[in-house]
């Protein structure tokens, strides 16, 4: 019985493994991640229940995050940190993985 369907391709364990982190989308998805979990994290401070115990006040005792210059830079510099990170691991995960940048 002979068949018309083309043959699938055969990929290697070698030839998948050569494959890469693309750079955009990392630093894309951990950036807005970043950014998103900062202004949350801002937000509880609002809630009263979560007032004593909030992360940030841990790391900054006496900084007032309510005040919107301080929400704006926060978010900027997990922005950027969400960069810096995708930047740093997808370089260096690429290069030991053998992929050219």
């Amino acid at each position: 019985m002979s068949s018309n369907a083309a043959p699938a391709p055969n990929h290697s364990a070698h030839a998948s493994h050569r494959h890469g982190i693309r750079l955009v989308p990392l630093g894309l998805s951990l950036s807005i991640f970043l950014a998103i979990t900062f202004a949350l994290c801002a937000i509880g401070n609002l809630i009263p229940a979560l007032e004593g115990i909030h992360f940030l006040s841990a790391l900054y005792p006496g900084v007032d995050w309510t005040r919107p210059e301080l929400l704006i830079a926060g978010v900027a510099w997990a922005f950027g940190a969400g960069w810096y990170v995708a930047l740093v691991f997808g370089l260096l995960y690429n290069l030991f993985n053998g992929r050219r940048v």
